[in-house]
């Protein structure tokens, strides 16, 4: 069971009002020139329910998917980067860890100085998040939905093996924010919400107590008042309707604050990355992308349903397939980590065993049908035969690359575009760069070339032994794998 110990008691008072952390230092010099020409544009994010989680091995949110298509527009790579709170996040923002802020960014006078905010992805308001049945006459505001509410995949939701039952109390709600005066809130440590209840007790002129839970996430504290472990929390509305609708026994009420923006966060000398976040984020709202993004994580009801009991919502499971312990099996084989060959697995069919392609290569590997006669497959529809096979290719080529790449981290993407394109494909490109004056042994250069032999005057040179080759598809190949692999470094356990 996940116990959430307090690390800090905190009497609110005018006193305490700077709470949250030291001012972020002076911010690097990188703008989106600079962000273009290293072609990633990198992403801070806290890992959550509704920004950033994984799910059935894939990363999903709202502003993850909002900033891959944003980079997709701009022709960038997205990298992201998880930061453990949003102090933290605006911290690593100015020290140059990331190029934008994707955390729930709630814009304060205090951190304007030393951030830029972009327009609205949405707007919610603050929320006290309390447990018990409404009585039948408790006339309860309606939930704001001016803009976007977040996405969410619920992460936190799913019940954990050992927590005991949710209990469906009809205690007396309180009403209005004054009765929150002498009472204790959990809240997650550093947040913005923390501010608001700042204010809500100088006004009152009585301490609310205010626990900061280390670690935790507001969708934690919300099961936490659930399970009658927390008695009160506060949270965003948008996150908070979505739980009230899943947790039969969490009531959200009352309001605590007026509406407020939710954006994302650029260093403040960066006003070329901001104009060019902010033009995208409008012509989203235009088009509707936003609000497909909202209905994607706040209104498909069945699809929120679907994520918050599967076992493999990475985040509460730890789990992304029901192929990883036969991958964990056989990734050693080849001195790989399994979540490095989980990523492949997933490029190749998305963990689907029966998948098969329309050049005719089949199962969760995606073994064409001579390649599974050479390493000895029988039926490549069977998991562990196509498992078994595939690792014995990629054995194969590991050694065909073992004295030809010294670099191990470049051999990985040789090997890898060896395995969608084919040996023979990829050597061509080495021939092609180092007759062109480019490094055969550096992948980037490599690719280069392979990108090229889709065109005739390439393809048709003397050095070319193999002819035409479509090298986007490896080229991206890699570059998917990899980026993958690094996000489940990320949530997956070796």
């Amino acid at each position: 069971m996940r116990r959430y110990v307090p690390t800090l008691l905190l009497i609110l008072t005018s006193a305490t009002a700077a709470c949250g952390g030291d001012d972020p230092g002076p911010p690097v010099e990188r703008d989106l020139q600079q962000i273009a020409d290293m072609d990633t544009l990198t992403a801070l994010v806290t890992f959550n329910s509704t920004s950033y989680f994984l799910y059935r091995g894939e990363p999903m949110g709202f502003e993850y998917d909002l900033l891959r298509a944003f980079a997709e527009d701009a022709g960038l790579e997205l990298r992201t980067v998880i930061a453990r709170d949003r102090d933290r996040v605006l911290h690593r923002l100015n020290d140059g860890d990331g190029d934008v802020a994707a955390a729930r960014i709630v814009p304060t006078r205090r951190d304007s100085p030393h951030v830029a905010y972009t327009e609205p992805l949405y707007q919610t308001r603050a929320m006290l998040v309390q447990q018990g049945a409404p009585p039948e006459s408790a006339d309860l505001p309606q939930a704001v939905d001016t803009l976007l509410p977040e996405p969410g995949s619920a992460a936190d939701d799913a019940p954990e093996a050992g927590d005991p039952a949710p209990l469906n109390v009809r205690a007396r709600l309180l009403q209005r924010p004054s009765q929150l005066a002498g009472r204790e809130v959990h809240m997650p440590d550093r947040t913005f919400y923390e501010d608001r209840l700042i204010e809500l007790s100088d006004s009152l002129g009585e301490d609310i107590h205010v626990v900061e839970v280390d670690s935790a996430s507001h969708e934690q504290l919300i099961r936490s008042v659930s399970q009658g472990r927390v008695q009160f929390t506060v949270s965003p509305e948008n996150l908070a309707r979505l739980k009230e609708s899943y947790f039969s026994n969490v009531v959200v009420t009352p309001v605590l604050g007026p509406t407020h923006d939710v954006t994302l966060a650029v260093r403040n000398n960066a006003p070329e990355l901001k104009r060019a976040l902010d033009s995208y984020i409008e012509r989203a709202r235009e088009t509707g992308e936003l609000q497909a993004l909202y209905d994607k994580y706040f209104r498909d009801r069945a699809g929120i349903d679907e994520r918050i009991e599967s076992e493999y919502l990475t985040s509460e499971t730890g789990r992304l397939s029901e192929y990883d312990d036969l991958l964990r099996q056989h990734a050693p084989a080849i001195g790989w980590d399994w979540r490095l060959l989980a990523s492949q697995t997933f490029q190749e069919s998305k963990f689907q065993p029966r998948a098969r392609s329309w050049a005719g290569a089949m199962g969760l590997l995606q073994l064409m049908p001579a390649t599974a006669r050479e390493v000895n497959v029988a039926d490549a529809y069977d998991p562990e035969q196509n498992v078994a096979g595939a690792v014995r290719y990629l054995e194969w080529l590991s050694a065909l690359w073992e004295n030809e790449i010294a670099d191990p981290e470049q051999r990985l993407r040789f090997i890898l575009a060896s395995y969608n394109a084919g040996f023979g494909h990829v050597s061509d490109a080495r021939r092609l760069a180092e007759k062109n004056g480019d490094d055969p042994d550096r992948w980037d250069d490599v690719a280069y070339w392979l990108l090229q032999k889709s065109k005739k005057d390439v393809y048709t040179d003397p050095v070319v032994e193999y002819g035409f080759c479509r090298g986007l598809e490896p080229v991206t190949y890699v570059a998917l794998v990899l980026e993958r692999y690094a996000h489940y470094q990320e949530f997956v356990a070796t």
